[in-house]
Formats: structure tokens, sequence, C-alpha cells
């Protein structure tokens, strides 16, 4: 039961530094110190990490309140 409490807690701080990542990138992309075609590999690949954190971060919340 402890172990499920950490594990989701851990989820959510990941999900945090994943999201601060995100914006610290979209800043840099809206001030052009970053080129979009240049990069857009890493770009999606990006956007599908964030996906999943943020799934991740609605699901331990979800597992948190609800269970």
């Amino acid at each position: 039961m402890i172990t499920e409490y950490i594990f989701t807690a851990f989820l959510i701080i990941l999900g945090l530094v994943v999201m601060r990542f995100g914006s610290i990138h979209v800043k840099k992309i809206r001030e052009g110190k970053t080129k979009i075609k240049s990069h857009l590999n890493r770009q999606v690949s990006f956007l599908i990490l964030f996906v999943i954190i943020i799934g991740l971060i609605i699901y331990s919340i979800n597992g948190l309140l609800f269970n």
C-alpha cells in the first residue's frame, strides 16, 4: 500500500518535471532559438512523451482520489 503511494508520487513528480521541461522548450520555440524544421523528429518524440506523462499524471490523481 505504501509502495503504491510512493509510485504515484514518483509519477506525479516526473510529470511535473516533464511539463517544466516542455514549457521551457515551447518558450525557446516562440523566441526563435529553436528551429522547428530541423528538430521535427525530436519535437514529435517529445510530444509523445509529454502526452504519456500527462496521461500518467491523470491516472495517478484518479487513483489517489477515487480509491
